[in-house]
């Protein structure tokens, strides 16, 4: 599969010429994007996948402000891809985003992002496209575009030795700086009939590599890139807000039509490619994966790749990225994003911002913030054992630690730490174990025992629990199936381990009970679920009861449901967020935060790179999700 964005078919401002579409590329949704994987650690991607997500939430919600069922899957998906290199592009989706289920096969690198809804970008502030195809507007009738909208032919007419009589195309979308690094390759499928119709005189530039050789052994052909008001019936370079390199003569012209010497000349079957660096505003180019010096500086302002021609026959085919390119991109990105780092990591701010008037008490500083994060974000998940492992090792290095709310140990002369029991924390993290086992009627009962409140003051939470174990009661339907399929001799499929669910809130789990008594329990549970909330549309802003309820009753509809399309909703993975939310609204209903400190900082930060990658520049090589958060 070649095509992968609509592109409808337009007419240029000259209305003899309407662009050559390829078959079927006007069918495909107009609002795709893809993300090539050179880009796949930028900011740029991080925003792409954060606003998938974001939208879908909006989407919901729009809906169920209507009361309308949604927009169709056909109209409302705006799907995103990655490429890894290999010539057919895979697409995302919006609902593929939002699962808690692993990612489709033949997608390396890509991270599905869960995040907390509060950081999530709103739907309207939605990422630029990156280039992904020529675009017809404002071409000259001597160009055709084709291929997917990806080659370009010279059509004529000739230009009679005028060099003044040319034609160019730029892309579809401008290069958004949040990527960083923007890279594309021309491939020079034919020179035309003519090349450069006139030998040149031995006083010009060009550089003959025999006595015998003509210009049109070399194409006329110029890539680099444009402003979005350039009028495209120069070269790219000769005119104001255009830099290009030409194949003629190798040179390379800078926004006026005296070029300078740069590289190689270039003709049929060669591969020239051309790479804008936002982190320090400059260009270069490639000839078939052989990358030259810097060709441009103090670039600015929205840029367009762009092409250009004058020759009959002249026909070239870009790469956005649709495919594996000849230069390794990869490799060069990683140096550049090697080479922010390094300047971030030397980097050393004003000490009175880090709390010290020396480097030594700065660093004091720095180390105990970092250890209140860290002790604060285990207290908030509950993981008590682990604070008490934290803080004592804290203390066998340093006596300047002061401990967060809730916990206080002895003295410093290596006693034994006396920290204080938090029973909030404890009953937490019980609840909170259960859920991630599946055993949701312990969660439950926990819940109600120690936090009466919570249920009342957040019905959607209840909810979502109670689903969950409809979840839950069929996934031991479904092992159980499986179960009984298999032979002793059999192996049985990783699913099963480390899922045994109990209604007992101590102690040893019973009997486990036969196929048919599970999904009898089933139905019973599902029947009593539906009529509990037949008459209930809304529980919260993001609650739809119904579609919620008729998701996860689409599980009885497959007599294996751990093959089939609905699989993703047994998913382990499936537990942790409701874990999550519940864990949040204890907190709340306790007056305190539904968010760690360390998580928070994280989410500002992430805001603060996606502002300033806008910009272009070294922030839009750092991806925090991807950079630090992802296994």
């Amino acid at each position: 599969m070649a095509s992968f964005l609509h592109v409808p078919a337009t007419k240029s401002h000259n209305s003899s010429f309407t662009t050559v579409v390829a078959p079927g590329l006007a069918d495909r949704p107009a609002n795709e994007y893809f993300v090539p994987k050179y880009l796949s650690s930028t900011c740029y991607a991080d925003c792409v996948a954060n606003s998938a997500v974001a939208a879908q939430l909006a989407s919901k919600r729009a809906a169920q402000a209507t009361g309308s069922p949604g927009l169709s899957a056909a109209s409302s998906r705006s799907t995103f891809g990655l490429f890894d290199g290999q010539t057919t592009p895979h697409l995302y989706s919006y609902s593929d985003l939002s699962k808690h289920s692993p990612l489709p096969p033949g997608l390396p690198g890509f991270q599905a992002y869960d995040l907390q809804e509060s950081s999530l970008a709103s739907a309207e502030d939605v990422p630029p496209h990156l280039p992904s195809c020529w675009s017809p507007e404002g071409v000259s009738q001597s160009m055709e575009i084709f291929g997917d909208m990806l080659e370009v032919k010279f059509a004529g007419p000739p230009a009679k030795g005028n060099e003044q009589e040319a034609a160019a195309v730029r892309a579809n979308h401008p290069i958004p700086p949040q990527c960083g690094l923007f890279y594309f390759e021309v491939e020079v499928m034919s020179r035309g009939k003519d090349g450069y119709a006139f030998p040149l005189p031995r006083t010009s530039t060009h550089t003959f590599e025999r006595d015998d050789q003509i210009v049109n052994e070399r194409s006329f052909i110029g890539v680099g890139f444009c402003g979005p008001k350039v009028q495209l019936n120069k070269m790219p370079g000769w005119v104001s807000d255009s830099w290009g390199y030409h194949g003629d003569d190798g040179n390379t012209f800078a926004c006026q039509n005296s070029g300078k010497q740069y590289g190689p000349t270039f003709s049929t079957n060669d591969v020239i490619g051309c790479g804008v660096n936002f982190r320090n505003g400059t260009a270069f180019y490639t000839k078939n994966g052989i990358a030259f010096e810097t060709a441009f500086k103090d670039l600015k302002g929205t840029l367009y790749p762009a092409v250009g021609m004058r020759t009959i026959g002249e026909h070239i085919r870009a790469n956005f990225g649709q495919r594996e390119f000849v230069f390794d991109i990869e490799s060069y990105m990683r140096e550049e994003k090697a080479k922010t780092y390094k300047q971030i990591h030397t980097f050393q701010p004003p000490l009175e911002l880090l709390g010290g008037k020396d480097s030594a008490t700065a660093d004091t500083a720095i180390t105990q913030s970092i250890h209140k994060l860290i002790s604060s974000y285990l207290a908030h998940n509950g993981y008590v054992d682990s604070v008490r492992a934290f803080l004592g090792d804290v203390q066998k290095e340093t006596n300047a630690f002061s401990a967060p709310k809730g916990v206080s140990y002895g003295d410093v002369n290596g006693e034994e730490s006396e920290i204080a029991e938090d029973v909030e924390a404890i009953n937490r993290q019980k609840i909170r174990t259960a859920v991630l086992e599946g055993n949701i009627n312990r969660a439950l009962k926990l819940t109600e025992l120690f936090f009466p409140k919570v249920f009342e003051e957040n019905p959607e939470i209840l909810f979502q629990l109670k689903c969950r174990k409809f979840v839950e009661l069929m996934r031991s339907c479904a092992l159980a199936k499986e179960e009984s399929e298999y032979t002793d001799d059999d192996e049985m499929p990783d699913i099963s381990k480390d899922d045994e669910d109990t209604d007992m809130l101590d102690g040893e789990a019973p009997a486990k009970p036969n196929l048919a008594d599970l999904l009898n329990e089933a139905l019973r549970y599902g029947q009593n679920l539906h009529e509990s909330y037949r008459n209930q549309t809304l529980l919260s802003s993001t609650t739809d009861v119904q579609k919620a309820l008729n998701d996860i009753f689409a599980l009885m509809a497959y007599p294996d449901p751990i093959n089939s399309p609905v699989a993703y909703l047994l998913a382990e993975e499936g537990r942790a967020p409701v874990a999550e939310d519940l864990n949040s609204a204890i907190l709340v209903s306790q007056g305190k935060s539904s968010v760690a400190p360390l998580e928070r900082l994280i989410q500002h930060t992430t805001m603060l790179m996606r502002e300033l990658a806008e910009q272009g520049g070294q922030s839009a090589f750092v991806n925090v999700q991807h950079d630090f958060l992802a296994p």
